[in-house]
């Protein structure tokens, strides 16, 4: 129960009091030798791993690995819990071609012709591994898949009745269909997460929080108050007077990285950060350059600077 009222306070973005209930349930799990701790270390693991603490977080998986050995788990009761989170940091951390193999072989075994069953402590992992070869196939720039697939994904989960695997799909839909410039159906796809996230299950819209504030401000400014709505409007990031620059040069995403850059940070620590691929940090940042009429990244903060982008 200590675990699950973790998991609950991450599904609300509460991630200090998630912390310290899945903390306080690790420690009750270790002393009784229960195995479905391995979601608590996972869960936490997930947790450091969305706030950049990429050390901590491969640091709680070797951790519940080394319990399972010591207690002589077979694997096939943790292991793939714990490659699926690795999977999930290595995507974060830009490392996408070792996160794709091991996707591969992840959806071979649950997803394939002979699906094995999912570990009973994570009976969604058909689920969560499509999710993020969805998200993988979107970082390589394979658009059309990622589409196909989050799409696919939403409709078998919904018709299942999983609703939380559908919420992360429609959310990574929403900022797939905004990187193409398909605004109007970004907007109905960000309808369905919503309506999906009404209990409180607002960490599959964390994605619109820090890659399109701006974007997303905008969407609920124009729909009724609501618990949700206030929610949401709560964990924005501070807006700044930016004029109607913004609106005309650089993207929410673009603008983002703009601000790590002035703040000094390398291509590596932006893609930690926003947790995008290097690859889409420095598509960016030409994109920056070439919409600013710069050629340099020091040119690109004092142009952003001047036109009342960046304080």
């Amino acid at each position: 129960m200590l675990v699950y009222q973790g998991y609950l306070r991450c599904l609300s973005l509460q991630a200090e009091d998630a912390r310290k209930w899945l903390r306080a349930g690790i420690e009750e799990g270790r002393g009784c030798r229960d195995v479905n701790l391995v979601i608590g270390y996972a869960v936490l693991a997930s947790l450091e791993g969305r706030q950049g603490n990429f050390t901590q977080a491969f640091a709680q998986l070797a951790e519940v690995e080394r319990l399972m050995h010591v207690w002589d788990v077979p694997p096939v009761y943790y292991l793939s819990v714990i490659t699926l989170v690795k999977c999930e940091l290595w995507l974060a951390q830009g490392q996408l071609e070792l996160a794709g193999a091991w996707l591969e072989r992840l959806g071979e075994t649950y997803s394939g012709e002979q699906p094995a069953t999912p570990p009973e402590c994570n009976p969604q992992l058909p689920y969560c591994i499509e999710l993020l070869r969805a998200l993988l196939a979107g970082l390589e720039g394979r658009t059309e898949e990622a589409e196909r697939r989050l799409r696919t994904l939403t409709a078998s989960a919904q018709q299942a009745g999983t609703t939380l695997p559908a919420s992360y799909a429609q959310a990574l839909l929403v900022l797939l269909l905004l990187q193409g410039g398909r605004e109007s159906e970004a907007r109905e796809a960000l309808g369905n997460c919503l309506q999906a996230a009404v209990g409180g299950a607002l960490l599959p819209l964390q994605v619109l929080l820090t890659q399109e504030p701006e974007w997303l401000r905008e969407q609920l400014a124009g729909r009724a108050s609501c618990p949700l709505q206030r929610a949401l409007q709560e964990r924005l990031p501070e807006q700044s007077e930016r004029g109607v620059a913004q609106a005309d040069c650089l993207s929410g995403r673009e603008l983002a990285v703009l601000e790590l850059i002035a703040q000094g940070c390398s291509n590596q620590e932006i893609s930690e950060r926003l947790f995008i691929s290097l690859h889409t940090v420095k598509s960016h940042a030409r994109h920056i350059n070439d919409k600013l009429g710069v050629e340099r990244r020091t040119q690109a903060v004092a142009r952003a600077k001047s036109l009342g982008l960046l304080r």
